[in-house]
């Protein structure tokens, strides 16, 4: 039996070409995700750094805002059409719907029938304080605006949630016509999650409706659908509400200027991190070749 030597030798050398072209591969494929890796933490570092540069025009904005005199109502409607209103302050006459329809009773039936007589009490749901958690209870409240009934959000404060998730904490609703003070947030829409999700739950001992409803995101349009009444775009949250202890929590960003700059550090860190961990594996690398 005769070998070919030959034939061997070429099918050895055209392994030995495959393997070569392989690991070739290997690393362009190896460097590309490398180099993409690193450029996308580097552009991440670049994003947070911008995010805190806006945040902190936006924290100045509500500094200047805060030294304002109080606004009207009208005065905020107005600027809502144009900006973000966040920290404008507010002084307005606020009624709970029914008494506000008492009132006006003299008026024509048409100018109220697209308003129930009574709101319910909305708690946003997953709000913490002091390391507890609980809702962000809200009141629809009819207003005045150029002569016209309106309804706005009037935030009552926050309270620790129940041990039971089918059942709200008791919260007095406002129940007398007040002038309160205070001032105007608007939430920015959350791309991962900004739907209402609303569920009516039984009234809890103490509140004024027979149903209230607890919802996952402050999504006012589709608040509005679920209540059957059009609201004003902004949340007013008193300085003071007469006969309530519940704490008013002032967060109109979910983070802050310092923590984006944090969060900026900790990629541009973590960029270094991974650029000398690759400087040292090819190095390495090379001094086992030698």
């Amino acid at each position: 039996m005769m070998i070919d030597l030959n034939s061997s030798g070429a099918i050895s050398s055209s392994k030995s070409s495959y393997k070569v072209l392989w690991i070739k591969a290997f690393w362009v494929v190896a460097t590309v995700l490398t180099v993409a890796l690193f450029v996308l933490l580097v552009k991440l570092g670049f994003w947070q750094l911008s995010r805190g540069e806006e945040k902190q025009q936006l924290e100045a904005q509500l500094l200047k805002r805060d030294q304002m005199p109080a606004l009207s109502i009208e005065q905020v409607v107005s600027f809502a059409e144009q900006e973000n209103v966040t920290g404008y302050p507010l002084t307005a006459v606020v009624t709970a719907p029914s008494q506000h329809k008492h009132k006006h009773k003299h008026k024509p039936q048409s100018q109220h029938q697209s308003q129930p007589e009574s709101q319910p009490l909305i708690y946003l749901d997953n709000v913490t304080n002091d390391a507890k958690v609980g809702y962000r209870v809200l009141q629809p409240m009819a207003v005045n605006v150029d002569g016209k009934r309106a309804l706005l959000l009037v935030e009552l404060g926050f309270v620790v949630a129940s041990r039971t998730r089918s059942e709200l904490p008791a919260v007095s609703a406002i129940n007398t016509s007040q002038t309160l003070s205070g001032r105007v947030y608007q939430k920015s829409a959350n791309p991962l999650s900004h739907d209402l999700m609303a569920e009516k739950m039984p009234m809890a001992a103490g509140t004024a409706t027979d149903m209230n409803i607890r919802i996952q995101n402050l999504n006012l349009e589709q608040l509005a659908e679920v209540l059957s009444a059009p609201l004003l775009g902004f949340v007013f949250q008193p300085n003071v509400i007469p006969d309530s202890t519940l704490p008013m929590l002032w967060s109109p960003y979910p983070m802050t200027s310092q923590k984006h700059f944090g969060y900026a550090l900790q990629w541009f860190s973590m960029a270094a991190v991974y650029a000398v961990l690759v400087i040292l594996f090819v190095f390495r690398k090379r001094k086992v070749k030698e």
